[in-house]
């Protein structure tokens, strides 16, 4: 939508300037062009206040004023690419206008009102709740919708009451999304197990997974945060319940082949001798029950233990004589440390002065390359022009060239052609001093209309720095324009030898210190 109002407004635009005026409309030169350019900043204003509004969800939040909105914008633009009068052009506008501003107070409201639904909808959103729950979440909207059109018709209480409730919905499928992410595969394996009567074959082991659940679900139900601990439990969860499974499977497997229950009896003596061969106990299954071998297995393992234990005290007794003996290296080693920071610090102090001196070096020699770059740059002038065709005058870090030996003929903007040779000198002297900024003034005498005079020196300016560019090869990067009529006359406009000269061009040298 944004992409074809954007196409609209470039129409729009393109359709306005090239349509000629009402008669009423048409005056001089200047007047219309200015006319244009005020309709089209407002017709640009008013498709991006629309855009906004769009941004701001306005479809969605009053759609029967956001409607108006744009059927008032559509109305403006159609009177502008039917070339109707400005009254009637002004007069739609006005209605847009005021559409507008109706519109955005309705926002305000709605979103003041409704705060909380569409605080409790954007974390929905976010919880990807329409893809994950979109029945829930579409009851929601649906609310939510009803809350917005009661809200239009200025039911207030209303409104608020379904917001409310929509919020409420919201939190409800959000919540749905978090219990589904953390435990749905465990509730879908419990409700698999009752399906198939797994949990009799495992009771205590479904008994442990489901109390875990239920405790997750309570949780979310109370709205506790998904803190880590939760989320830990919520695996622990999962995990229970699929051991429960198994454990069930195992079990199932056992009943359905006598043979099962001998390979689980030799397994578990398997490993009750394993224990008795690593504690070196005798292993007589005839003679005691694996529990007993296994215990006894166990205490000896055990007292081994308590050995080892003490051998391990002895050897961390020795661990820390020398974490002792490594400590004292270390406070050595720390003591050298200190003595090689002084003496860094020492030297790196010196360096610094050292540095400040070379600064302050090169800033005296920059300044020194700054005033021998003006001087050099007003002797070079000085000797390159004579009095008869510059006036060079150097002023702080300005040195202008006052063009006297360039005098255009009154009202023209061409460059004579006895004055083609000082601008190819100009040209030459200026290329001399490529990192100064070049300005090139425009003066005119006091003959004839001030704003004419205006741009008449602006164009006389643009003719000299084009000659400037194409016959001298200065860069037009470091040169502008500029007009300023007959506002800085250097003679009197009471005679034809003052207006002369008053027609001339100023060549401004700016210098830098990034010489």
């Amino acid at each position: 939508m944004r992409a074809g109002i954007l196409v609209s407004l470039c129409f729009c635009i393109s359709l306005f300037l090239t349509t000629p005026l009402p008669i009423s409309a048409q005056g001089s030169g200047s007047g219309s062009a200015a006319s244009a350019a005020s309709a089209a900043g407002r017709i640009t204003a008013a498709t991006s206040a629309l855009n906004q509004l769009s941004d701001l969800d306005a479809g969605f939040l009053i759609p029967d004023t956001y409607n108006k909105v744009q059927e008032a914008y559509d109305r403006y633009t159609r009177d502008i690419r039917e070339g109707k009068s400005t009254r009637d052009i002004d007069r739609s506008y006005t209605e847009f206008d005021a559409a507008l501003v109706l519109a955005r107070e309705r926002l305000d409201r709605v979103n003041e009102i409704l705060m909380v639904p569409l605080e409790k909808r954007s974390a929905a959103q976010r919880a990807n709740a329409p893809a994950m729950v979109p029945d829930a979440f579409e009851e929601a909207e649906s609310r939510l919708e009803r809350a917005i059109s009661r809200l239009e018709d200025d039911r207030v209480s209303d409104a608020f009451a379904q917001g409310q409730e929509a919020a409420a919905l919201y939190d409800d499928a959000r919540s749905s999304v978090i219990e589904m992410s953390l435990i749905g595969s465990a509730q879908i394996g419990l409700a698999e197990a009752e399906n198939q009567d797994w949990d009799r074959l495992a009771p205590a082991s479904f008994a442990q997974a489901r109390r875990l659940v239920d405790e997750v679900t309570g949780a979310l139900d109370r709205g506790e945060p998904l803190s880590a601990a939760l989320r830990s439990k919520a695996q622990t969860a999962n995990y229970a319940v699929r051991r429960a499974i198994e454990i069930a499977a195992q079990v199932d497997g056992l009943r359905s082949d006598p043979g099962n229950w001998e390979r689980m009896l030799l397994a578990r003596e398997d490993l009750v001798r394993q224990a008795a061969d690593m504690a070196g106990v005798a292993a007589d299954f005839l003679a005691d029950d694996p529990q007993a071998i296994m215990t006894a297995s166990l205490h000896t393992l055990a007292a081994r233990q308590d050995s080892l234990d003490l051998l391990l005290q002895r050897a961390e007794e020795d661990a820390a004589a020398l974490r002792a003996e490594v400590d004292s290296l270390h406070q050595a080693i720390e003591e050298q440390q200190i003595r090689l920071s002084s003496m860094v610090e020492s030297y790196q102090q010196d360096l610094q002065q050292r540095k400040e001196e070379i600064d302050r070096e090169r800033r005296e020699l920059r300044e020194y390359l700054y005033e021998k770059t003006q001087l050099d740059a007003a002797a070079q002038a000085q000797e390159r022009f004579s009095d008869s065709e510059a006036i060079v005058v150097r002023d702080d870090d300005r040195l202008t060239l006052r063009l006297i030996g360039l005098s255009f003929r009154a009202g023209r903007t061409e460059i004579p052609g006895g004055a083609r040779g000082l601008l190819e000198k100009l040209g030459e002297f200026l290329v001399l001093y490529p990192q100064t900024r070049v300005a090139v003034e425009g003066h005119t005498d006091a003959t004839g209309a001030e704003d004419k005079n205006v741009t008449l020196s602006k164009s006389r300016a643009d003719a000299v720095m084009q000659f400037l560019a194409d016959q001298s090869g200065v860069e037009t990067e470091r040169m502008t324009s500029s007009g300023l009529g007959s506002a800085q006359p250097i003679d009197s406009n009471n005679t034809r030898r003052g207006r002369e000269r008053n027609r001339r061009i100023d060549v401004i040298l700016t210098f830098t210190r990034d010489l």
